[in-house]
């Protein structure tokens, strides 16, 4: 199961459940990019940067001239680097206290049900939180030259 979600200080859309195969840059764009990304850029305004997770889908062609098209400034970000991302770090939250939760799930769509609702409590102060980290983080990730942090 795929997710999606954005966040920013003191804002953050629905988390959105991708179903029915794996993400291709197509339904990036069509599924996410441009219902998603563009309005959630709109609401924001002038100060929006979009940060994702490098993943494939979001690297290809067709991904790059939608956000040329549609004026997304992506920040370059190197791959795989999940201490570095907050958005990693508040799904984090959301996947615990969905692991918490008595009883547990015990069918995807008791899964993504808990997944919508965990995503919903989750309070703007703990992304704001994460958000404003993330110098500190930078400072810790420098200092260590690369290698793992206490995130």
């Amino acid at each position: 199961m795929l997710m999606y979600v954005g966040i920013s200080i003191a804002w953050r859309t629905d988390l959105y459940i991708i179903r029915d195969g794996p993400l291709t840059a197509r339904r990036y764009r069509d599924g996410i990019l441009r219902p998603i990304v563009v309005s959630y850029a709109a609401a924001i305004g002038d100060d929006f940067l979009l940060m994702d997770d490098n993943s494939r889908p979001h690297r290809v062609y067709l991904a790059e001239v939608s956000f040329f098209v549609e004026g997304i400034v992506r920040i370059e970000w190197p791959a795989f680097s999940p201490d570095m991302n907050p958005i990693e770090h508040v799904l984090e939250a959301v996947g615990r206290r969905v692991a918490g939760r008595q009883p547990p799930p015990q069918t995807l769509q008791e899964l993504e049900r808990a997944l919508l609702e965990e995503w919903d409590r989750i309070p703007p102060h703990v992304i704001n939180s994460i958000i404003d980290s993330m110098p500190q983080r930078c400072s810790t990730l420098l200092a260590v030259r690369g290698n793992h942090t206490p995130y």
